[in-house]
This record gives structure tokens, sequence and C-alpha cells, in this order.
């Protein structure tokens, strides 16, 4: 009994670990600027050039007002993200 109680506990830890790594690549966020509500949408169909060039310009405005080191991370991190999706993007379509 308890080594069919440990195999258990076990596999169901090991089946959680596993759903576990895999919820961050379900859950893929795009982002994409909203122009008439002037923010940043998350969970987006797919980002586009025109936000990677707006999500540049924002920085520089940050950059240009000494915004916090923390909200200019921010602003790098938002543009990571939208290189990587466009890079993704075109992987798919070759």
């Amino acid at each position: 009994m308890r080594r069919k109680t440990t195999t258990l506990v076990l596999g169901s830890l090991l089946a959680g670990s596993l759903v576990m790594s895999a919820v961050p690549v379900m859950a893929r966020d795009f982002w994409h600027w909203e122009e008439k509500a002037h923010r940043w949408e998350r969970r987006a169909e797919r980002s586009v050039e025109s936000d990677l060039a707006e999500a540049r310009r924002q920085l520089a405005d940050a950059r240009t007002r000494h915004e916090a080191r923390e909200r200019i991370e921010e602003h790098q991190e938002r543009i990571r993200d939208i290189q990587r999706d466009l890079r993704e993007r075109d992987d798919d379509h070759h």
C-alpha cells in the first residue's frame, strides 16, 4: 500500500511539473498598440511592425523624460517580446 501511495504521489508531482512547464507556452501574450484606447493591449492576435515602431518611439520618449529604470526596462522587454513574435511569425510563413 505504501508503495502505491508513493508511486501515486511521485506520479502526480511529475505530471504537475510537466503541466506547469507547458503553461507559459500556451499562455503566450502578444502586444499590440491600441490607438483608440492609447495603450498597449495584451493577448492581441499578433504583433506587427507598426507595434515595434511604436514601442521604440515610447522607449525613446521615456529615456528623454528620464523615467525610472524599471519603466525603461518594461519598454525594453516589450520590444524584445514584439521582436520575438515577429521572428516567430516570419518563421511560420517560411
